[in-house]
């Protein structure tokens, strides 16, 4: 499922929570109202069935065929909180069967591009789970510095790689002008970190939505000077600093160390930015520069390659410089739409290397800095060695580094858990100052309480007039009170808090499904809990 990443632009608004003994996501205010079978004029049935729903209650569809009502509702209140507090009176009523929340389903990604089947790269490392969270934000920049990007008469040519409002044209450091391809390799490397996916066209990239910046260093026969790749760099790095992005660097070339390059790498590392590097193919040969920088420069990642089956590719570079292993062998990507080479066929074709293995990092690296926009470059690398798949009995090994990248892990990395057995669960009163059929409940949001949480006295909805009954500092009615709990946690004495920061506002929030999901169960059911986690968007998740 899409759990994280919401389409845009809908037209509706999609909020979580539980129904069932089961999260779900459904039509804020709106419900399904299926009329029960019997005689009489459909008008009056329907009317009957409105009037047995709160007061403001508005047809939005139907009646079908069938008897289904789609239904909004007043602004206060959800579509489960209404369920939860009206079915019993539903149920009760001649006009109706049931009531249920408007549940959206989401895409399931596997990309339409007719050539994601001979891609085994990104299947290898999960790349279909973390899709369902993350393609690609405009807020991280992809920089691609190799021999250019496939164009014809100054203009982006592939079908997977000819979006010019996502592609930015920089530098030819070789012959001037606009980077156009005349080797082939930076074009399958940009479309294995970013080409078009699920436009029905070819082959999908890592990264899908994320804007790019392409960089020509490398000649028609695939070499480049260092003093060209640290103007890529610079460059690169300075466009994202200008614009406010966060920039994932590709280079998927290498060679002897020098000062120039390793001044590059720094200068991008210390404005915030990543590195992403290959190891080199030289079988089994020491690391190359500037990947080999890795171990010295935190915004440096090296990038080693796997056969099938995880398997270390024999061309692999190895040593301790070695950050992580990606597939690399027989990748299908872009190739230029006009002949480069006597031995490359033309749009599409499969190449090996660890130039191939390093664009599905730099596209997975770019995914994680797109979901977790608040990390920096030195998190998203520990993020991507932490979550890795460890290819034998050792934490790390000089042929594949830290593992396999995992790009769904890689994507949850660093998102918060929290152990629902730590949420002390309190009775109160609670009373709203708008309709509410809630009266007495139970809720969980104090945290040993008094609850660490903030009080958000300045975003709440409750009206001037409203006198809370809670004591305790809490967040349920935004009000500054004080809630007598039912638990010996709990000391009034204590003082309220201060509010905090918006972005655990919104995590709090969040919680109301967790809350209303346990409010009736028992205080040992709730010893039982599993655990869940927030991240950085503020949504709940079981674990």
């Amino acid at each position: 499922m899409l759990e994280e990443n919401p389409a845009e632009n809908t037209g509706i608004e999609v909020v979580a929570g539980e129904f069932g003994d089961e999260a779900v996501r459904f039509v804020a205010r709106r419900l399904i109202v299926q009329l029960a079978v019997g005689e009489g004029i459909v008008e009056e049935r329907v009317s009957a069935a409105l009037a047995a729903l709160p007061e403001g209650t508005v047809v939005v569809r139907g009646p079908s065929a069938t008897g289904r009502l789609v239904v909004s509702l007043p602004e206060v209140g959800s579509a489960v909180d209404t369920v939860m507090g009206n079915v019993g009176v539903a149920e009760t009523t001649a006009a109706i069967e049931f009531v249920e929340p408007d549940v959206v389903d989401r895409a399931q990604i596997v990309p339409d591009d007719p050539r994601f089947a001979q891609q085994w790269g990104p299947t290898a490392v999960g790349a279909e789970a973390a899709w369902d969270l993350q393609t690609g934000a405009a807020g991280v920049l992809i920089g691609i510095i190799d021999s250019g990007i496939s164009m014809s008469a100054d203009l982006l040519d592939h079908d997977d790689l000819r979006d010019a409002a996502r592609i930015t044209l920089g530098t030819d450091f070789v012959d001037g002008g606009t980077p156009r391809d005349l080797n082939g390799h930076g074009t399958h490397v940009a479309g294995i970190a970013a080409a078009a996916g699920n436009n029905a066209t070819g082959v999908a990239g890592m990264n899908w939505g994320s804007p790019v910046y392409v960089c020509r260093t490398l000649d028609a026969s695939g070499n480049g000077g260092s003093a060209d790749f640290a103007d890529a760099v610079e460059e690169i790095t300075d466009y994202a600093v200008a614009h406010g992005l966060k920039a994932v660097i590709n280079y998927s070339g290498g060679g002897a160390a020098n000062n120039t390059k390793q001044l590059a790498c720094q200068y991008a590392s210390d404005r915030g930015m990543l590195l992403v590097a290959a190891a080199g193919n030289d079988g089994a040969g020491p690391v190359i520069w500037p990947a080999a920088y890795s171990t010295t420069i935190a915004g440096v990642v090296a990038v080693g390659s796997t056969d099938p089956g995880d398997v270390i590719s024999s061309f692999s570079n190895v040593g301790p410089e070695v950050t992580v292993v990606a597939p690399g062998r027989n990748i299908l990507s872009t190739l230029p739409t006009y002949s480069v080479s006597p031995t490359l066929p033309l749009n599409y074709g499969s190449l090996s290397g660890t130039s191939m293995a390093t664009p599905l990092v730099t596209g997975l690296a770019a995914l994680m800095w797109s979901r977790h926009p608040g990390h920096t470059n030195a998190k998203i690398k520990e993020c991507l060695q932490d979550s890795a798949v460890k290819l034998g009995a050792a934490a790390f090994d000089n042929s594949w580094g830290h593992g396999r990248v995992d790009a769904r892990a890689a994507l949850t990395c660093g998102d918060l858990i929290i152990p629902i057995s730590r949420l002390t669960p309190c009775r109160s009163r609670i009373i709203l100052c708008e309709r509410s059929t809630l009266t007495v409940c139970r809720t969980i949001l104090q945290i040993n309480c008094p609850s660490r949480l903030p009080v958000l006295c300045q975003t709440t909805r409750l009206g001037s007039g409203c006198v809370s009954g809670l004591r305790c500092p809490s967040v349920v009615d935004g009000c500054q009170s004080s809630l007598g709990c039912g638990s010996e946690l709990c000391d009034p004495r204590i003082p309220v808090r201060p509010p905090v920061d918006p972005v655990l506002h919104e995590i709090i929030g969040r919680l109301s499904d967790l809350e209303r999901r346990v409010s009736g169960e028992s205080s040992a059911s709730l010893g039982e809990a599993d655990w869940f986690y927030v991240d950085d968007d503020g949504d709940v998740h079981e674990v």
